[in-house]
């Protein structure tokens, strides 16, 4: 629980660093949201939206933009930028497991925005790491395996 808590204070720094930061989240690449943070009057602000639903776009964006980038031989993907009307998305890597969305508000200075990020993706890729090692994830046994356990111990009866 104490990874969580530091993730969940990394990115209210994050958001609180720059007031054209209006959403910070932090999902891993298989587009599981871990933690997020956002401005109290967001929804008014920029609408109601789904932020589960936010991380999973992202991070499948992303990540099909790294296996592109991969594909065309330019190296790691640092640093993804979308530009709308209204606002801007920026999505960033977190070491080898995480992906960080920062929305902003569309007169965001992004300069300073992509200096934090980085920042910030690199105190949260230790607290990343931590919760999603392999001895760290329970995995349950499949019910399949269970039963077919199960019908061995009856043939030797």
């Amino acid at each position: 629980m104490q990874q969580r808590d530091e993730i969940h204070k990394n990115l209210t720094r994050l958001l609180k660093s720059d007031m054209s930061i209006k959403v910070t989240l932090l999902g891993d690449r298989t587009g599981l949201t871990i933690a997020r943070a956002s401005r109290l009057l967001v929804s008014e602000t920029m609408g109601a939206f789904d932020l589960e639903s936010i991380g999973a776009i992202a991070s499948a964006v992303f990540c099909g933009a790294a296996e592109q980038g991969s594909a065309l031989t330019l190296g790691a993907l640092g640093v993804m930028l979308a530009e709308f009307t209204d606002g801007k998305i920026l999505t960033g890597a977190v070491g080898e497991r995480g992906v960080l969305v920062v929305v902003a508000e569309s007169d965001a200075q992004l300069g300073l925005i992509r200096v934090k990020m980085k920042e910030y993706s690199e105190k949260l890729s230790s607290h990343m790491d931590k919760i999603t090692e392999p001895s760290a994830i329970k995995v349950k046994k499949p019910e399949s395996e269970s039963i077919m356990a199960a019908l061995k111990e009856l043939e030797n009866f």
